[in-house]
């Protein structure tokens, strides 16, 4: 493998590796505290701390004001200008890109994030699903062209999609109940994004357009992601002693609904398939729970259940044949 001379040098000078980080963490500090910027990211404080974007101003001249070219023009020259300096030193934000897709963010204040995003014209088409996260989203059109579509689900009825122009100063808004694709594009899409995620947010639950149907969960707990990798390996390792757990974990501790949905559902199916017994009387426990947020799905797979397999109507007898 060919390493070249300048970064093996670079590598190997741990003096020059502080010295270039500090040149772009001194830009990074000089340009956040631009007043136009430190009045954002003040605001960022505030939207953190109340969730009210109306009591925002600076970040509702960013969105609706028109005053995000100038903004994200100022962050770009500003880094810019420290990476021709010392080229090797490392982006000092998170970001990622996959399938055409890039996120940068820019800065963040505990659930509020200010981030730009790009999306190439490759990676915009027309899906067949859409993600709903339960966190709010205001996203400003930098620069591009194109088509978006606005997608609002209600009651578990299949997403109502509105076509969006894009253009910059184009708007965009996204929450639990509502998201957006973009479909298409004449050249790279950016965006500049305000997000607040909720204290305690829903799952994100990603939709099938053409019926509405939950598709996955993903729940934003790292105590429910860990719950759900548990299962997982419980199933794996075919441990049917841990059924009747996993069937009450499914159920809620102390009732229905205290745990993470994604989580109890991942139970819930690793209990079914562990110990029927055990696992189909928590299907039915959620199914007749009303106030259960996976009470209707876990009907419809009771119904579903009871129909392929007769035999376990027998277990809960008429009300399972009624369902």
């Amino acid at each position: 493998m060919h390493v070249d001379a300048a970064l093996r040098e670079f590598a190997g000078d741990s003096r020059a590796q502080a010295a270039a980080q500090d040149r772009v963490l001194a830009a990074r500090a000089e340009w956040q505290a631009r007043p136009q910027v430190a009045r954002v990211l003040a605001d960022c404080r505030t939207l953190r701390n109340t969730g009210d974007f109306a009591r925002c101003g600076a970040l509702e001249a960013l969105i609706h004001g028109g005053a995000a070219q100038e903004f994200v023009a100022q962050f770009i020259a500003a880094m810019l200008a420290a990476w021709r300096d010392q080229p090797l030193a490392q982006l000092p934000f998170r970001h990622s890109y996959a399938g055409g897709q890039g996120i940068v963010h820019i800065h963040r204040d505990g659930p509020v994030t200010l981030a730009l995003v790009l999306v190439e014209p490759d990676a915009a088409r027309a899906p067949r699903t859409i993600a709903l996260s339960d966190c709010d989203r205001r996203e400003v059109v930098l620069t591009g062209q194109g088509t978006a579509v606005r997608y609002t689900r209600r009651d578990g009825a299949p997403p109502v999609a509105k076509e969006v122009r894009l253009a910059p100063g184009t708007v965009l808004t996204a929450d639990a109940d509502n998201s957006r694709a973009i479909a298409a594009v004449d050249a790279p899409l950016v965006l500049l994004r305000v997000a607040r995620e909720p204290a305690h947010p829903r799952p994100t639950r990603e939709v099938e357009l053409a019926t509405g149907r939950i598709v996955h969960r993903a729940s934003p707990s790292p105590a429910d992601g860990r719950a759900e990798l548990a299962a997982a390996l419980l199933g794996a390792m075919g441990r049917t002693d841990a059924a009747p757990s996993l069937a009450r974990y499914a159920c809620g501790k102390g009732g229905c609904g205290q745990a993470g949905e994604g989580a109890r559902w991942q139970a819930l199916r690793h209990a079914l398939a562990l110990d029927t017994a055990s696992g189909f009387e928590a299907l039915c426990a959620i199914a007749e729970c009303d106030s259960d947020p996976l009470a209707c799905q876990a009907a419809i797979l009771r119904h579903k259940l009871c129909t392929t397999y007769p035999q376990l109507a027998k277990l809960r007898g008429s009300q399972c044949l009624a369902s």
